[in-house]
């Protein structure tokens, strides 16, 4: 068993300050007959139990057992616990029932040294689950006859309980935060907001009588579930029930524990074992559904195919996939991803490796792959947007990683997905505070700082300002405050800003905010409105001050670029409705007159920031938050989206697109607005016609992508632009990865797991007309989420079990008609999404020994109506205007 160091010095510290006194004390010359009974139900949490199909399934286990001492003295009493009888019966189906024998029947030896229980003996042939069973039973005998609290060694862990008496006699025990000994194999998202949580609550009430146990009852309740939706839940509660019946004459007495033990082990016929308190975990091997990754490949090949991208079916076939994936090995892996039946899929094929995070998988795709191969880059960089999203990447992969760089990577875009693909893996291993320690993220910040203080040239400096992005180090924060404030190049600036979003705001100091605002306010240098604005969506998130704000609003005054003063105040009002500290400062502000009135807040601008609900649910709602900045000349010069996911206590980014442009200008004929301040905001006039889009996913910053740069290369991409729906960027991501054992009070252990898959398909198509000066465009997000978990008792002997799932599709549409034929130019942009079902299953299952098995399942669908989403108001009145004139 691996038992954590600190869990063994805690153990030492508890052992070693027991009181020299007997909490129970137990008379020598008799033995004790008890009564027990304990169960464990299994439902979800929300269930109504109003037909069969909604009451719980579970098990229930009656005891008759003696006990008594074989050696006692001042410091330490040695008991034996022989069970007489024992029993299991479904609390479903009560005439279901199964006398349980074999080992059971063997007792167990146990040491209390005060009040605590030091050690267990059992014979060296007893079973897991029989072990188990006598635990929770020992583990009453745990018990502390003052009031307090104390860290304890428990069946459940190591646990936090508080003792109370409410009156003489009797003793309440509550028992909380358990943590486990055996931790292998256990695992978390560290994502809170795309996490799970497992809570917990034990309570025990004890009744002594003449210093023994005459009564105790207790229950155990446990909840997994999503945090993002709690409605997706499994439940378990348990009961114990010990009952004191009557005496009979004891055992012979030992001269001591030692000699007890020796007679104990000669009277078995076989050796004692010592065991610590808590429960163990009893290994299982798989006994359905247990298909090898070949034949599920050729049955969900159809599944996985790229035209079922952003399906249910395909994120289901993944779910599907992984836990096979997750329990073979190397070989078979290898030989997965080339038979025939993958050929058209082993794009999808690496996702499910790269989501196993195993070290067979691992292998195996990195044996499958080449980066430096310039033309095939299409495998390595679906692994690296897989790897990105890693729930618990190991020391392992990013070293492989790391040693991937030393060797030349001559195709430049897979060069940079390797490191923001690092830099996002780095974020999320350092979320486990004991890890980003480790030595491996030190080597990858050093790789980046020496990488880009050997730079020459912009898209170098930028490669490794985004990776610096994604990890989200604090100790880059030096680093990356230079570039911030660099005056060579408005993308270098921006870039650097964005890589403070990961970094948290304690780590932002005076230093950083200073900065930041010499940068909007252009104290020391002109700088582009995006690197401005930039610098003031990282300020309003620093707890900004009252002169702070005051001066932002006063900058608006100055009207050089009136889209650039409607887009700060706009981003300022809205900012304030989802930031308390910021509303509060503006409510200050804005009470003073000279900031409250039409100058400062009604700008003569188009641009807009306006922040809506994409989603309401009970848990977590879904904000979008549209952004639409436009030159002076009033042609587009930033817009894009950001969705967030917000809670009470959590805001997770989930996804930003942004589409930039600059010298637009040329194109329609019209050269930047006269009264714009040449030392404040670039020309548009005689800058390269240019356009892009960046892309971020849950945080991580992917490639960027650019449209084109020029007049030819406009021309070219106008010619190339896809007519039809063509994909950009496909994948299927593990979002949510749970797996853990709930060991109750009881001694029964629990193995829970919730995953949660997205399968994902971001695509488009644009149609240009540069002789009519029209386009049209769409951009289509479509989606598809499952989620599944389950509660599995960990048993051979008993089955029980309880699975709960989610599942939807769905898509939201972005259209944009522009027309500039003349000036001003007309834009009419839509976001709509269609009619989708949401569906939830619970199933559940138990089965006892020989008996039938037992199944039931609940489902529950929820419509959600289609939608069409507000923009602003600008928009929707030129929307008005242009479909108007097409009828």
């Amino acid at each position: 068993m691996m038992v954590c160091k600190r869990n063994l010095a805690a153990l030492i510290f508890v052992l070693s300050s027991v009181l020299q006194c007997i909490a129970l004390d137990y008379d020598s010359s008799k033995t004790y007959s008890y009564s027990y009974e304990t169960d464990l139900h299994l439902n979800d949490a929300n269930s109504k139990r109003a037909t069969r199909a909604q009451q719980d399934v579970g098990v229930k286990l009656s005891v008759s057992f003696q006990l008594s001492t074989l050696f006692k003295n001042s410091e330490v009493q040695l008991f034996k616990l022989s069970i007489v009888k024992a029993q299991a019966s479904s609390i479903l189906r009560p005439d279901v029932q199964t006398d349980l024998g074999g080992t059971l029947a063997l007792p167990v030896y146990f040491q209390v040294a005060g009040d605590v229980v030091d050690r267990l003996h059992f014979v060296s042939r007893d079973t897991t689950f029989s072990r188990n069973i006598k635990k929770g039973i020992v583990a009453l005998f745990q018990v502390k006859e003052s009031a307090g609290q104390r860290t304890e060694v428990d069946v459940s862990g190591e646990c936090q309980v508080t003792y109370t008496s409410p009156q003489a006699g009797f003793i309440d025990r509550l028992k909380t935060d358990c943590q486990n000994l055996e931790i292998a194999g256990q695992f978390s998202t560290a994502n809170k907001a795309l996490g799970v949580s497992v809570w917990a609550k034990s309570t025990q009430h004890y009744q002594l009588k003449d210093s023994i146990i005459d009564s105790v009852t207790g229950t155990h309740r446990t909840i997994t579930y999503l945090n993002i939706r709690a409605a997706l839940n499994g439940l378990a509660s348990s009961s114990q029930k010990l009952q004191f019946e009557t005496t009979s004459a004891g055992e012979s007495q030992a001269g001591s524990v030692e000699e007890a033990l020796a007679a104990a082990a000669s009277e078995a016929g076989s050796g004692l074992e010592v065991s610590l308190l808590p429960s163990e975990e009893e290994n299982q091997q798989c006994t359905e559904g247990c298909e090898s990754p070949k034949k599920l490949v050729a049955k969900l090949a159809d599944d996985l195919s790229t035209d079922n991208m952003a399906t249910v079916r395909s994120a289901k076939a993944f779910a599907q996939l992984l836990q096979s994936f997750r329990d073979s090995g190397k070989s078979t892996l290898a030989e997965t991803f080339v038979i025939p039946e993958s050929y058209y899929i082993v794009p999808q094929l690496i996702d499910v490796a790269t989501a196993a995070q195993t070290e067979a998988s691992r292998e195996a795709i990195l044996e499958l792959l080449n980066f430096e191969d310039e033309n095939a880059v299409d495998y390595p960089q679906r692994f690296l947007f897989a790897a990105a999203y890693s729930s618990h990447p190991s020391t392992s992969l990013i070293r492989e990683l790391l040693s991937v760089l030393k060797n030349p990577v001559p195709n430049a875009d897979l060069h940079q997905s390797l490191f923001l693909s690092l830099g996002a893996m780095v974020h999320s291993f350092c979320q486990v505070k004991e890890q980003c320690s480790d030595p491996i993220v030190d080597e990858f910040r050093q790789l980046v700082i020496e990488g880009l203080s050997a730079c020459t040239e912009e898209p170098c400096k930028l490669m490794y300002l985004r990776a610096m992005g994604n990890a989200g180090l604090p100790a880059s924060v030096p680093i990356i405050l230079p570039f911030a404030e660099s005056t060579s190049s408005a993308m270098l600036a921006s870039t650097a800003i964005s890589a403070f979003r990961r970094i948290h705001k304690r780590f932002l100091g005076q230093q950083v905010r200073d900065a930041l605002a010499r940068v909007y306010h252009q104290n020391k240098a002109s700088y582009d409105s995006t690197v401005r604005i930039a610098a003031l969506e990282v300020l309003l998130e620093l707890e900004p001050s009252a002169p702070l704000v005051r001066n932002v609003l006063l900058s608006c005054l100055e009207q050089g670029n009136p889209e650039f003063s409607t887009y700060v105040v706009r981003m300022l009002l809205d900012a304030a409705t989802a930031n308390a500290h910021l509303r509060e400062v503006l409510a200050i502000v804005l009470k003073e007159p000279y900031f409250n009135n039409y100058n400062v807040l009604s700008q003569k601008g188009k641009s807009s920031v306006i922040t809506s609900f994409l989603a309401r649910m009970k848990d977590v709602n879904s904000t979008y938050n549209l952004f639409f900045e436009n030159s002076p000349s009033g042609v587009m010069k930033r817009s894009g989206m950001i969705v967030n996911l917000v809670g009470k206590t959590i805001k997770q980014p989930f996804m930003k697109f942004g589409i930039y442009a600059d010298g637009l200008e040329s194109l329609v004929g019209e050269a930047a607005s006269e009264g714009e301040d040449d030392n404040s905001e670039a020309s548009s006039e005689g800058s390269e016609p240019t356009a892009g889009m960046s892309f971020y996913f849950m945080d991580v910053l992917l490639t960027q992508v650019e449209f084109f740069r020029g007049t030819s290369g406009l021309m070219s991409a106008a010619w190339n632009a896809p007519s039809e729906l063509t994909s950009a960027l496909q994948g299927n991501l593990l979002l949510q990865d749970h797996s853990q054992r709930i060991h109750l009070s009881n001694g029964l252990v629990l193995d829970t797991k919730v995953r949660g898959v997205l399968s994902m398909d971001l695509s488009g198509l644009i149609s240009i007309s540069l002789w009519n000066r029209n386009c049209e465009a769409l951009i289509r997000n479509s989606g598809a989420l499952y989620l599944e978990g389950s509660l599995k008792l960990l048993s051979k002997d008993l089955e029980l079990g309880l699975t709960f799932s989610g599942e939807g599709q769905s898509n939201i549409d972005f259209t944009s008609n522009a027309d500039f034929y003349e000036m001003p130019l007309k834009l009419c942009m839509q976001m709509k999404r269609p009619e989708f079902q949401f569906l939830q299953k619970t199933q559940k299952y138990e089965k006892i020994q020989k008996s039938k098995r037992y199944r039931s399942s609940t489902r529950v669908k929820c419509q959600m109506s289609g939608e069409s989403y507000f923009l602003n108001k600008a928009n929707s009145e030129e929307c008005r205007v242009m479909l108007k004139d097409e009828e």
